[in-house]
């Protein structure tokens, strides 16, 4: 195909703050939160016309990675923004749990009430300012510090300049148009994505009681055709509402989508919801409880597990998950199992010891070749198998409000001191180890 050549044109820098964060989803919401509660001036910038990423526009319906088990009860392993996020959606009566799931424990959530939650913690906050329907579509860098981040809009493009940035696309889109250094797993090395799908109308007594019991044994009986040997349904708190997360969506040759392809990611969206209303209909069909129920609808988005992962200063590992890895510039920490969504159609589970956790590295937050530049969330500099891992919304969330505090004191003090970063996580309620 011939190339083209675009008319040069400058752009206007609409928007100059201390800290950009790139991306709204778990780890974007706690990056911005953290930076402007230490009194940096943020701008947000999101593709879809709401906050919450995967919290909210794929509907997961669980928080997993929240918990462990040091003794005889559950207690928080990922705190701080996090723990705040819960506590509230708790007290609207939104949320439940610690509920026990294989050798961890989850917890569940009205995706509705997490997306105005969303609303009111970021539009509250003096210090950010939020920018809806806004795609990274370019990156101006000098001498290996980030100047700007040039965003695609109805207007035009539009220029942000900040001190320091941080990447929370998931899909490290910024420090692609940035020119960073990323890798992405081959077709055994890079999760598959789902569609989640919303029941309504379910007799959730018989569905809690006889249905949901039945599932795995049903889907094992009747379910050669779905494109998922497991999964869950997940009661929303609301009456008759169930979540369904039982979709695998794969490229027609049974690879795993890239969603920073143009062509996969529309297929996959497409796909994706071709093979919820199948699965949907197979709950209705088969699963007690759920005879006069219906599809609603879909997810706003697919949920998307893996893509790219940015090379960063230190490369968290899969020995390191499981070795209960310990470091010097700790951030987070990590007890959800290694869960991997990537070989045919199951899902394989390798759980952390009892009572067991894993540390982040700051690190694992900075991108190879750039002074002002952060990244968090399941971009972060990570292998396949410590990503199986920590790439889940609560660590996260963590990790992002970890990156939000490390920009700021960037943006606000000029300096990266580790033990500065550590007293600041400490004093919001992060669990460090």
């Amino acid at each position: 195909m011939a190339n083209i050549k675009l008319r040069e044109r400058e752009v206007e820098i609409k928007y100059s703050v201390d800290v950009c964060v790139v991306g709204a989803g778990p780890a974007g919401l706690g990056a911005a939160l953290s930076a402007a509660r230490m009194g940096a001036k943020v701008a947000l910038v999101e593709r879809n016309s709401y906050m919450g990423g995967n919290f909210t526009a794929a509907s997961v319906g669980t928080i997993c990675g929240l918990y462990y088990k040091p003794g005889s009860d559950w207690e928080y392993v990922t705190r701080g923004v996090v723990e705040e996020v819960v506590t509230a959606l708790k007290s609207q009566a939104k949320a439940m749990g610690p509920l026990p799931f294989q050798e961890s424990a989850i917890l569940l959530y009205v995706p509705w009430a997490a997306k105005r939650l969303f609303d009111e913690m970021i539009s509250s906050n003096d210090n950010i300012t939020s920018l809806l329907h806004s795609l990274v579509s370019e990156a101006v860098v000098d001498n290996g510090r980030l100047e700007a981040v040039i965003v695609a809009s109805k207007q035009g493009p539009v220029a942000i300049s900040a001190t320091s940035f941080v990447d929370c696309t998931g899909d490290g889109d910024l420090v692609f148009f940035a020119g960073g250094s990323w890798e992405m797993g081959d077709e055994q090395h890079r999760q598959h994505a789902s569609m989640q799908f919303f029941l309504q109308n379910a007799d959730q007594s018989l569905a809690l009681g006889k249905g949901i019991p039945s599932l795995a044994e049903l889907i094992s009986t009747y379910g050669q055709d779905l494109t998922r040997d497991g999964g869950a349904l997940i009661p929303t708190l609301r009456p008759g509402e169930f979540i369904g997360a039982m979709t695998r969506i794969t490229n027609p040759d049974g690879s795993p989508i890239d969603i920073t392809d143009l062509e996969q990611a529309t297929w996959a969206e497409i796909e994706g919801r071709r093979v919820a209303e199948q699965a949907a209909q197979f709950v209705i069909d088969r699963v007690p409880g759920f005879a006069n129920a219906f599809l609603s609808d879909t997810a706003g988005n697919i949920g998307i597990r893996e893509s790219r992962r940015v090379l960063g200063e230190y490369v968290l590992t899969g020995k390191d998950v499981l070795g209960r890895a310990r470091f010097d510039d700790p951030v987070a920490c990590g007890a959800w199992p290694q869960e991997y969504h990537s070989e045919g159609k199951s899902t394989k589970y390798v759980h952390l010891s009892p009572g067991e956790f894993y540390q982040v590295p700051l690190r694992s937050l900075k991108p190879l070749g750039f002074d002002n530049l952060f990244v968090a969330g399941r971009c972060i500099s990570a292998d396949f198998d410590a990503l199986a891992s920590i790439r889940v919304m609560a660590p996260s969330m963590a990790l992002g409000e970890a990156a939000g505090i490390a920009a700021a004191h960037l943006a606000l003090e000029g300096d990266l001191k580790y033990q500065n970063i550590r007293e600041s996580l400490v004093a919001n309620g992060a669990f460090l180890g």
